[in-house]
């Protein structure tokens, strides 16, 4: 969920190699990057072992870092945690990524 209100969904692309595979949640999120959107309130993930939802299954290191990246530290995160009926946890995303590298750690570049 972006701050402006759109919503985008991903899925895992996955390969056989692993290192070009791309997780869910950077799918969702490289969607609205390339339709113009930098700034996330919210993202959703759910998974699980054999296409079933039971627990919850948190982002990779990779995704936690590139959601850092587009959300504040009080951007939410939803847990989804079961399907029918869909149950979820809530958190802040600092919660999940504390003292994080954020871009402000970044001097832009001089002209």
């Amino acid at each position: 969920l972006t701050t402006s209100g759109e919503i985008y969904t991903g899925c895992n692309i996955e390969n056989a190699a692993y290192s070009p595979s791309n997780c869910a949640e950077r799918t969702a999120i490289f969607k609205a990057v390339s339709e113009g959107h930098r700034s996330l309130r919210a993202i959703a993930v759910a998974g699980g072992k054999g296409g079933r939802i039971k627990g919850a299954f948190p982002p990779c290191g990779v995704c936690r870092q590139v959601i850092r990246e587009l959300a504040d530290d009080d951007a939410k995160v939803l847990f989804v945690t079961g399907a029918s009926p869909v149950t979820y946890e809530v958190r802040k995303f600092s919660d999940i990524l504390p003292d994080s590298f954020a871009p402000s750690f970044i001097e832009p570049k001089e002209s």
